[in-house]
């Protein structure tokens, strides 16, 4: 039996075959998945375990979590939709605290579960059931889907990494509250949702820092000093770890300076087009 007015939003980028068992939690829900690795081989498998999947894209370009996820927010048809990542766990059970705890809380936006391996919380607050945090970790959160819409979604300069934190912001700006609810349970295990390599390694550098350039300078906080200051530590860095043949940290030194470089042509752009 479908659980009524909830839908699962899963982005998959070169997604190890091992994680999909842990889908089986969101069989009573509508699921939406799009997978930006073009790999037709794993949508077969998933569409086995799940035949009566609600929306199952593939394409060859990887347009990051942000853009992803708001492109398959807008095909939800639900009134909630739980937003999350192959490699995160959570129960029926939570997901439906999740959801009564947006029915009970009118001026909230999104409801998040506790999550071991993310403290988004005080001490002195984990007594309580239900209260209001500041910051999510995107990788798993309830969403009231017109309330998330209105507020603009995912901000989709961010590729991944700082757009949940841009996120939080947002909901802010718009007078909205996150809750956590202490007795609905989550477990991200992080990394695992991607077979690393050198390509995903170096996205996850570059896009990392670009990101937080990105969040800086749309909130005021960007310096010019901080780009300088920057850009000569990574090169002086770049060229000690390639002479202490350090190769992995030579070349996220290289991804930094890329990130740098792209965030200033980007905004050399953006200013000419203003």
């Amino acid at each position: 039996m479908k659980s009524s007015n909830i839908s699962v939003v899963i982005l998959f980028y070169r997604t190890p075959e091992k994680v999909i068992t842990k889908l089986n939690n969101y069989k009573d829900f509508d699921l939406y998945i799009l997978d930006q690795s073009n790999d037709l081989e794993l949508k077969e498998k998933v569409k086995k375990i799940f035949p009566k999947i609600n929306y199952y894209g593939v394409s060859s370009e990887n347009k990051g979590f942000a853009k992803g996820i708001n492109f398959l927010v807008k095909k939800v048809k639900t009134k909630y939709f739980l937003c999350t990542q192959p490699d995160t766990y959570i129960s029926k059970k939570s997901i439906l605290r999740l959801k009564k705890t947006l029915e009970i809380k009118k001026d909230s936006i999104i409801s998040v579960p506790r999550i071991k391996q993310f403290k988004n919380f005080e001490n002195s607050q984990k007594n309580k059931k239900i209260f209001p945090v500041n910051k999510i970790l995107g990788a798993i959160f309830l969403a009231e889907k017109n309330k998330f819409k209105k507020i603009g979604m995912f901000d989709e300069r961010f590729f991944f990494y700082w757009e949940d934190v841009d996120l939080c912001r947002t909901i802010k700006k718009n007078n909205f509250k996150i809750y956590l609810n202490m007795s609905a349970y989550a477990n991200h295990v992080g990394e695992s949702s991607v077979k690393e390599n050198l390509k995903s390694f170096i996205i996850r550098k570059v896009y990392f820092k670009y990101g937080e350039l990105i969040f800086q300078s749309k909130y005021k906080k960007l310096k010019k000093i901080k780009i300088i200051r920057e850009s000569i530590k990574f090169s002086l860095l770049t060229i000690f770890f390639g002479l202490t043949l350090q190769f992995k940290k030579t070349l996220e030194m290289l991804c930094f300076i890329y990130a740098i470089i792209k965030f200033l042509l980007i905004f050399k752009k953006a200013n000419k087009n203003h």
